[in-house]
């Protein structure tokens, strides 16, 4: 059970909890040998989210918002089951999938995705209850689970409109984007762990490796020249009379390259990298640090580079024609 912290800097876990099921809690053989501890008892997880959110607030974390997978938080916005029961005006108790004949929906995007703005029908309905409201995502191109639906609050202050919420249940996305980091980049679901320990202490890891490379990663901006590179470098993939390498060759962009307004725009022929990614944030930071050290020589580093570059246009490229393709679909 994860709680990830979203910024417009990035994002990485922040708290976590092992899950233990109700029937594993009622076993005590199999809690002895997973080393589960004696005092620990069964939790559901929307009690496990709660209190890490309280941790987390505890620890001085600033929260301005929660999207979740069930219903706790100050302002959030949950995704419920579609027969979940919710009490509308006049104490008309219903399911929430049947109040999908009553709703309004509005054309809007969550935000923008890797292939392009995340367009769907929204429509928001008020409550018995003035402070909640229920949010019903429609996707027209799907033929199965169609809709999707949040249960939605918001904080003393904060508006309780369309635009907000939607906004919220767009940032869920970047949640998966941590779960994702972490098995590609770090390594999370390759592990044979099987012990409570053990489990723990892998994921920890992964959770400090994560925001080790948001770190990284932040620090980074606008265009990066690295220092003179040390005069004799031992290197055994050294070539001979290794090219000179200039200023330009060790220099590497942190920006983050356009993408269209409209359908048909052209790719530009020159557009930059995307943005840094942490992993490639972490690659480059390494690979400075051997460069430093002496491990490899200005020549090997400026190549890293070229093809680090090369990546990130290449993503670029691919990014623009998504964005353009579902641009398209949407003008026709």
């Amino acid at each position: 059970m994860f709680t990830a912290l979203v910024t417009a800097w990035g994002q990485a876990w922040v708290d976590f909890d092992v899950y233990m099921p109700d029937c594993w809690a009622k076993d005590p053989q199999r809690r002895k040998k997973a080393g589960i501890p004696e005092g620990l008892a069964f939790v559901t997880k929307p009690e496990l989210a709660l209190e890490q959110v309280k941790r987390l607030v505890a620890g001085g974390l600033r929260v301005l918002w929660a999207a979740a997978d069930e219903v706790y938080g100050r302002s959030y916005v949950a995704i419920v089951p579609c027969d979940t029961m919710i009490t509308f005006a006049r104490n008309k108790v219903t399911r929430a999938d049947q109040a999908i004949h009553e709703a309004v929906f509005e054309q809007r995007s969550c935000g923008n995705g890797a292939k392009g703005p995340r367009y769907a029908d929204w429509a928001l309905l008020a409550t018995q209850d003035p402070e909640e409201l229920l949010l019903i995502r429609r996707l027209p191109d799907r033929e199965k689970n169609r809709y999707t639906f949040y249960l939605c609050h918001a904080a003393e202050g904060r508006p309780a409109t369309l635009t907000y919420f939607l906004t919220i249940a767009g940032r869920r996305w970047p949640v998966e984007i941590t779960f994702k980091t972490g098995k590609d980049a770090f390594g999370w679901d390759q592990t044979q762990a099987l012990t409570w320990d053990a489990l723990n202490r892998h994921t920890a890891l992964t959770a400090l490796a994560q925001l080790r490379a948001i770190a990284i990663q932040s620090s980074l901006s606008g265009a990066v020249v690295l220092p003179p590179a040390p005069e004799s470098v031992p290197d055994s993939r050294r070539d001979p009379q290794p090219p000179a390498v200039t200023d330009a060759d060790l220099r590497f962009s942190t920006g983050d390259a356009p993408v269209p307004a409209t359908a048909g725009q052209p790719c530009p022929p020159g557009i930059p990298p995307i943005a840094l990614t942490p992993a490639e944030a972490c690659l480059i930071e390494r690979l400075s640090r051997e460069w430093k050290a002496g491990l490899i020589t200005a020549a090997r580093l400026a190549f890293e580079l070229r093809w680090s570059a090369w990546r990130r246009r290449h993503q670029a490229r691919a990014r623009w024609h998504h964005y353009s393709t579902r641009l398209a679909a949407l003008a026709a």
